[in-house]
């Protein structure tokens, strides 16, 4: 395997792209809206498809959601390992605004930073960091 990329289903797709690019960083890259392709004339302004890349090893694909049946992220969460405390307690701080806090950002037993949200784009996110010993 040469390498996993999550496409991400979120609602108000171009907002929430805008939004993760302030938190993660990056570049926007390859976005390609409804508007420009005919199969999607009926849904226009949505995003079909972009990446986010983070940097050379994290990238993520944002799409809108076009089937109402469709949930957010479905049976899973997007596990991200941090670098350092600053980090960590930065994305949590901003993903937990207006977001559900399934696990306040604590040490646990296996001598990690732990915390589990689901921000308000409805995307479920675990966040970790592992001080160096």
């Amino acid at each position: 395997m040469k390498q996993i990329v999550p496409e991400i289903y979120v609602k108000d797709c171009k907002n929430a792209l805008e939004f993760y690019r302030g938190l993660f960083g990056g570049k926007v890259k390859n976005l390609q809206m409804s508007d420009d392709l005919p199969l999607f004339q009926d849904t226009p302004g949505k995003v079909v498809h972009s990446e986010l890349h983070v940097n050379s090893r994290c990238v993520f694909y944002f799409v809108d959601i076009f089937d109402p049946k469709r949930k957010n992220v479905g049976n899973m969460t997007l596990m991200l390992h941090m670098d350092n405390m600053e980090e960590i307690n930065r994305i949590y701080d901003v993903l937990q605004n207006n977001g559900t806090v399934g696990m306040p950002l604590q040490e646990t037993y296996w001598g990690a930073w732990h915390a589990i949200i689901t921000d308000k784009y409805g995307a479920p996110w675990a966040l970790n960091y592992t001080p160096k010993q």
